[in-house]
């Protein structure tokens, strides 16, 4: 897992994050939605700050599956991605990923950024274990 750095700006996206999970949340009991695990609500909040312009459908249950394997050649740029998210902004990091054009980089990003927002909102207590 990344060391997240200390700083406001991160902080302050982080919290952005928690209450766009919240909202997103709301959005699916009021529509008497399944409610899909926190974690596919995460990627949905995530995918919507990396393609804002796409359309945006709340989450569906995913299949069972094992994680998406990232490229060998993709590994490096994408773990470097996910450093600055959470050194610098995450923000900045998808800026990056987005000026790479790359659309496999840019998938394997959004996956591995969902994994380590996860896992850091779960030590503080915002989400629950899968």
């Amino acid at each position: 897992m990344v060391e997240i750095v200390e700083n406001s700006q991160l902080e302050q996206e982080i919290v952005q994050i928690e209450k766009d999970l919240a909202t997103k949340r709301e959005a699916l009991l009021e529509q008497n939605k399944e409610m899909p695990h926190e974690k596919e609500v995460l990627h949905s909040v995530v995918r919507e700050k990396i393609h804002p312009s796409q359309p945006t459908a709340l989450p569906t249950p995913a299949p069972s599956a094992s994680p998406q394997a990232i490229p060998p050649e993709l590994h490096q740029k994408v773990q470097a991605l996910v450093n600055v998210a959470f050194t610098k902004s995450i923000d900045e990091a998808i800026k990056e990923a987005r000026a790479t054009n790359n659309a496999a980089l840019i998938d394997a990003f959004h996956d591995l950024l969902v994994d380590e927002l996860y896992q850091h909102l779960v030590e503080r207590g915002k989400l629950k274990q899968m």
